[in-house]
């Protein structure tokens, strides 16, 4: 058995099938002017086209569309295109599934045209001369000039009966239902049938049997139409499904229905010319009819029974073809790694290969007896469902991996390839699967997961000690404030900033006052301990915008972005005032602040650093402990 992707499907329609005999079975219709659905809108609309023309020339009072042909014939009575027209529409509404109260709309129509032809056999059987055929123009249909009444005849009104009522056991969908409509329809065909070769035949008898002759050549058209078009809403029942089948029965069928119409008709018309015209004798035309008759069936039996006898021979070679191809899958299903299985559409085990006793433990023919899915592992079989439910629809899907249980009571990872078994009209019939045991791989995948998982763990961890420690290459170590080179690049950054967006940014450069003396005299630890402590106090006392660092010994800097001049003294100003307010263990810390602004003189890291230093200077000069601005 061929396999494809896991998305294709595979067609009962080669002998190199083995296993899909049933879907063999299946008889596909044939071309489209064969197909039902086709009938049946050629027949309606012929039905529907003859109603409404005629209608038509009874509004505008044309003889040759109320006779759909030269004046001197019958017209169709006007009552009688009504109800083809609402036969052909009811028939339209059945078909139209999608048509919202389609049905409900047919059923009442369908029951109209009943209730009219009932009312015009019982007005004829009652001698009442008013009906329901005279409803509508019935003063046009006493003034035509053709000679005749223009009345619904008796055959009319009984056929709207039967097609009424086999229209509504058509609805009914059943089989005895649909096959007890069919029956009447060809009743009704018979009728027509009869009312056209009256026609064709123009006979005597035809103008004088009584009620029956009264129907019109587009009336018997429009019955013979409206007759397929009922038959054909059941197209898989009946005699209708066997004629538009491929099988030997609808051939046999498509052939002698013709013949069995046309043959007996145009030899009756060519007996009845010959004589009429005095052509040749009766008795050797009685005996040329029999003869030809003969002939012509023998030639049509003669040329079916060779195309079953070529039928029957093609039959041989496909089974001859489909036995060895079964034997070429069992040789490959058999000594395969794979497990090869057939399914129904149930889900049951049509099928299954010996491989699966050394994949999973089961007999081939215990296979067959469990439940659908029955050894699916309970976490996945909801998931093979729904696999399994989109295969049915026809959606495309792609292999599934899922865990079943081993005879042993453990679990294998199996990877399964699904593919639907059509039949020739596109119906899934079977599903076939191939399944790989991949217990092996998935545990090497877990392997390979843990390996990766502890990687990018480890990975993780040298991020986090590569994050500390630039963190750290950033921070001053004594302060925790941020150190000098990251002072410089947070500096940059706010340039760049500045140059490009205009917003203001400012710079404070604060140093401790007597800060060597203090060390002199108290010890270096002690100096350490009050520049951890002015550290804390400017990570208090700045926005978190703010950028504080220490700039070298006991030299402070922050950056102020967003800030003024104005702004940026006032906050020079809380800093100054915060640490000389501090409580401080050996004596009074102060300091001495100053402040600069980037501005068209002020353009570079470097000129806002001279001109805050500048500022930082004469703030010492005036006596320390006080904020300078700006250059001189």
């Amino acid at each position: 058995m061929a396999l494809r992707t896991p998305t294709s499907t595979i067609r009962a329609q080669t002998p190199t099938d083995p296993y899909l005999q049933p879907a063999l079975t299946a008889e596909p219709q044939v071309a489209w002017w064969s197909n039902a659905g086709v009938i049946a809108q050629v027949a309606v609309a012929v039905a529907i086209g003859i109603g409404v023309l005629s209608l038509v020339g009874w509004m505008v009072g044309v003889p040759e569309l109320r006779a759909l042909g030269p004046a001197d014939r019958a017209s169709m009575n006007p009552m009688t295109a009504a109800c083809f027209l609402a036969l052909g529409s009811a028939l339209w509404l059945v078909a139209r599934e999608e048509v919202v109260r389609g049905r409900q709309i047919a059923r009442a129509l369908a029951v109209l045209v009943f209730v009219v032809g009932a009312a015009r056999l019982y007005g004829m059987m009652t001698g009442d001369e008013f009906g329901a055929d005279q409803m509508l123009f019935g003063e046009a249909m006493k003034q035509t000039a053709d000679g005749r009444d223009n009345r619904m005849s008796f055959n009319a009104a009984v056929n709207f009966v039967l097609l009424g009522g086999a229209l509504l056991l058509q609805m009914r969908r059943t089989r005895f239902t649909s096959g007890l409509a069919q029956i009447v329809s060809v009743l009704v065909l018979f009728s027509a049938q009869a009312a056209l070769i009256a026609h064709a035949y123009q006979s005597g008898w035809f103008e004088s049997v009584g009620a029956f002759n009264k129907m019109a050549l587009p009336t018997a058209v429009g019955f013979g139409a409206l007759s397929i078009a009922v038959m054909t809403l059941a197209s898989n029942d009946g005699l209708i499904a066997i004629v538009l089948s491929e099988g030997p029965g609808g051939s046999l069928a498509r052939t002698l229905l013709p013949a069995g119409f046309l043959v007996p008709t145009v030899l009756g018309w060519l007996l009845i010319f010959g004589r009429r015209g005095s052509l040749i004798d009766p008795d050797l035309a009685d005996t040329i009819f029999v003869l030809a008759t003969i002939l012509i069936f023998v030639a049509i039996v003669a040329w079916i029974a060779t195309k079953l006898h070529e039928s029957h021979l093609d039959r041989l070679k496909t089974e001859h073809a489909l036995r060895e191809s079964e034997v070429r899958f069992r040789l490959i299903a058999e000594n395969g790694s794979d497990v090869v299985s057939l399914h129904s559409t149930d889900g049951r085990i049509v099928y299954i290969s010996p491989s699966c006793e050394r994949v999973l433990g089961f007999l081939p023919e215990e296979m067959p007896r469990m439940a659908p899915f029955a050894i699916v592992h309970n976490q996945d079989r909801e998931r093979l469902e729904r696999h399994f439910n989109q295969l049915l629809r026809g959606e495309p899907v792609s292999s599934i991996q899922i865990r079943m249980m081993h005879k042993t009571g453990r679990h294998l990872w199996l990877e399964m390839m699904w593919r639907a078994v059509l039949n020739e009209r596109g119906q899934v019939t079977q599903l076939q699967v191939s399944s790989r045991d991949i217990t092996d791989s998935k545990q090497n995948e877990r392997n390979l997961e843990d390996a990766q998982r502890k990687l990018r763990q480890q990975q993780d961890m040298l991020q986090d000690a590569n994050s500390k420690l630039s963190e750290l290459a950033a921070v001053d170590g004594l302060t925790e404030l941020r150190n000098r080179r990251a002072f410089e690049e947070r500096l940059e950054d706010e340039t760049r900033r500045w140059r490009r967006h205009g917003h203001e940014v400012s710079l404070v450069l604060l140093d401790i006052d007597h800060f060597k003396s203090y060390n002199d005299t108290y010890g270096h630890p002690k100096g350490d301990e009050v520049l951890r402590a002015v550290g804390r106090l400017l990570r208090r006392s700045i926005r978190a915008a703010d950028f504080a660092a220490r700039y070298g010994g006991e030299e402070f800097a922050v950056i102020l972005p967003n800030t003024s001049e104005a702004g940026s003294l006032v906050v020079a100003e809380q800093l100054r005032r915060t640490i000389a307010e501090a409580t401080w263990e050996d004596r009074v810390i102060t300091a001495s602040v100053g402040v600069a602004t980037m501005s068209e003189e002020i353009s570079s890291p470097e000129q806002l650093v001279d001109a805050a230093d500048r500022a930082l200077y004469r703030s010492k000069q005036a006596g320390r402990n006080r904020v300078t601005a700006g250059v001189e």
